[in-house]
């Protein structure tokens, strides 16, 4: 279980098959035991091992094929987290790193030198309400104003330096897990009439 408050953005190193090989700029990232959950760009990753001190890990092809790592090419930047604990302050929202979907940004509008709006693509409105919550790319975020075509969210200078945010475009493929809160109520009213 993951925040969605990345904590390092690394370097895709490269992926061969299922093997998945990053560098992390972060000495966080070392030392952990082989078996540790990692959340790379939201998705939940198990770490294999290290060479040097490069994260090695192996990547289902149910991974590979619902997010976007399998668009990752070496040298793409990635975001990285690890894992909850009992110390950690829980900032953004419970994140479980199991994405739901992959979506396109649509546009990016500067409104200042330190806020930046993002629209993306819409593909499932059905678990989007205005003011709640999503995970982009591994990044927890506050939705505003949801459309049946499109949703928007706001990127402060913090979460844009501290990400690889600041590396997407138009067109641009990022992952979405959309809040387990809203998947839970789906199916509990979908089990009611059922």
């Amino acid at each position: 279980m993951f925040t969605g408050i990345i904590q390092s953005v690394g370097v895709v190193k490269s992926l061969d098959g299922e093997n998945l090989i990053i560098s992390a700029n972060s000495d966080k990232f070392l030392n952990h035991e082989v078996g540790t959950s990692i959340a790379v760009d939201g998705v939940c990753l198990t770490l294999r091992g290290y060479d040097n001190s490069n994260l090695i890990f192996q990547v289902s092809k149910e991974s590979i094929t619902r997010s976007i790592i399998n668009n990752y090419s070496t040298g793409d930047l990635i975001n990285l987290e690890l894992p909850l604990t009992m110390e950690t302050f829980l900032s953004g929202h419970i994140v479980q790193g199991h994405v739901d979907t992959i979506t396109t940004v649509s546009n990016i509008e500067q409104v200042s030198d330190d806020l930046w709006n993002f629209f993306f693509s819409n593909n499932s409105y059905k678990y989007l309400v205005d003011k709640g919550s999503i995970t982009i790319n591994g990044v927890s975020l506050t939705l505003v104003s949801p459309s049946v075509d499109t949703f928007s969210v706001a990127i402060i200078r913090e979460t844009y330096d501290r990400t690889n945010f600041n590396n997407l475009k138009v067109d641009s493929p990022v992952n979405v897990e959309f809040d387990i809160m809203a998947k839970y109520v789906e199916r509990a009213l979908n089990d009611k009439w059922h």
